[in-house]
């Protein structure tokens, strides 16, 4: 079983109401909800990093013309 810590943050007062609206009417836990949107907010900031990464480190744009003639 995973260990759990606890984790306590300030939310704006209408993110955490609508957070708790949002999980009454799916009958979902709040911890369940901020874990699983925390974990995609975590990807998608490491995607985000990546992808500014690959940018520096790519040589640039290659039209279809000059690929061609490098082949042959």
């Amino acid at each position: 079983m995973t260990r759990k810590e606890v984790f306590a943050t300030k939310l704006p007062r209408e993110l955490k109401k609508e957070l708790d609206q949002v999980c009454n009417l799916l009958g979902m836990r709040k911890s369940f909800v901020v874990e699983e949107a925390l974990r995609d907010k975590l990807d998608d900031l490491v995607d985000a990093y990546d992808l500014r990464q690959a940018i520096k480190e790519a040589t640039g744009f290659h039209s279809w013309e000059s690929v061609k003639k490098q082949i042959r």
